[in-house]
């Protein structure tokens, strides 16, 4: 028994010796910086969402090998050469650890205690599943100082409330409660009081042309913040860039999207500019539910639609169109409800995972609701055919 000290004591030695050690603590620090940067990037540059895990495991199949070489050869001044064994070096010969070891050495220590630190101390604080069930998305703020942007940015936020409204067990408000706020004094704290939700997203838009560069910020009613990111892409990739958020709204407070839902986030268009532009508008006007409004809105989508003929959205504003029109009695049901399906089955023909939650929230607005938000209903899936 008293030679078991001894022996760790020997094998402790060789494990120094044979660069074992020094490679573990940098094969470990830069294996955490590359998880790190993976989970970083995979949102902004749109990488699978199964990245992260192929590269853990990667990582940790390659620890035991680097292990094993480690163990058997070193990296010298005269290139890789297989280490000697104890017994083979003479007395006074035994090698002298290069400085660049240790230097890399310390500091995969100090970068590993860094990292930690970070990830305790200054990251934002993690969510439970269930946690955040409701969820306010205020209006746009327009910060490029062009006011003729205020039509775009209103649809835009009309398709956002209706995308992130898909997300299964989370009730979005409506735009119609979520527009009473727009360019209000009130705080975050005072918003998430009367309307009783549990996160708001804060977007803002920074620059829109061809190019669209906007930022998004998730915030809890004490203002602490959860989430934040900037967008950068052509205005084509605007419903793209919507799935893309919905997504990460998802990750982010812990709601588990099935395969079949998350494919369909992960479904990419290119859209014509122009009718991006035209399909926003309409939704704008489509929010005004007035017989002006309605028409102008019915204009923008067939315009849309005459552009992109195969892109279902268009199609459910104009179901949405002919809705408002039979709900404000602007024309009778037997004219209305066959248009209503004829473009909803059109939209589901063109993309089956296409669905009306854009038009629901503003239907059921028409019947009562009393204007809070409280009486919104949870979709059960992304999918809502």
């Amino acid at each position: 028994m008293a030679d078991n000290p001894n022996k760790l004591s020997q094998f402790w030695q060789e494990l120094k010796r044979r660069r074992v050690v020094h490679v573990i603590t940098v094969y470990a620090t830069s294996a955490f910086v590359i998880i790190e940067l993976v989970n970083n990037l995979t949102e902004p540059l749109n990488l699978p969402t199964n990245l992260a895990t192929i590269v853990i495991i990667v990582l940790a199949v390659g620890f035991p090998l680097a292990i094993i070489l480690s163990w058997l050869y070193d990296l010298t001044s005269e290139g890789v050469e297989r280490t000697k064994p104890l017994i083979e070096i003479e007395e006074g010969d035994k090698p002298v650890v290069p400085n660049a070891w240790r230097i890399a050495t310390y500091v995969s220590f100090v970068v590993i205690i860094g990292l930690v630190t970070i990830n305790i101390v200054g990251g934002t604080r993690g969510l439970r599943p269930g946690e955040i069930q409701t969820l306010l998305i205020l209006p746009y703020q327009n910060y490029t100082g062009d006011d003729q942007l205020d039509i775009l940015l209103s649809g835009m936020h009309s398709a956002l409330i209706g995308d992130v409204g898909r997300i299964p067990d989370l009730i979005v408000i409506s735009k119609t409660t979520s527009d009473v706020y727009k360019d209000s004094d009130k705080t975050l704290s005072q918003i998430a009081e009367e309307l009783g939700v549990d996160a708001i997203i804060e977007p803002g838009v920074m620059c829109a042309g061809d190019t669209v560069c906007f930022q998004l910020a998730m915030n809890t009613p004490n203002e602490e913040q959860l989430w934040i990111a900037e967008y950068s892409e052509s205005k084509s990739q605007i419903p793209n860039i919507h799935n893309r958020i919905t997504k990460q709204i998802a990750v982010e407070l812990k709601i588990e999207l099935t395969t079949d839902q998350a494919s369909v986030l992960a479904e990419r268009r290119t859209v014509d500019t122009e009718a991006v532009d035209a399909y926003m508008k309409g939704l704008f006007y489509l929010d005004k539910t007035d017989r002006g409004g309605i028409q102008k809105a019915r204009e923008y989508f067939s315009n849309a639609i005459k552009i992109e003929p195969d892109w279902a959205p268009p199609y459910t504003g104009m179901a949405g169109v002919w809705a408002y029109q039979m709900q404000m009695s602007f024309i009778s049901p037997s004219l209305a409800i066959p248009k209503i399906y004829e473009n909803l089955n059109r939209a589901l023909e063109l993309d089956p995972n296409s669905s009306p939650t854009l038009i629901i929230p503003k239907l059921l607005s028409l019947y009562g609701r009393n204007g809070t938000g409280r009486k919104a209903k949870k979709n059960s899936s992304i999918p809502l055919n």
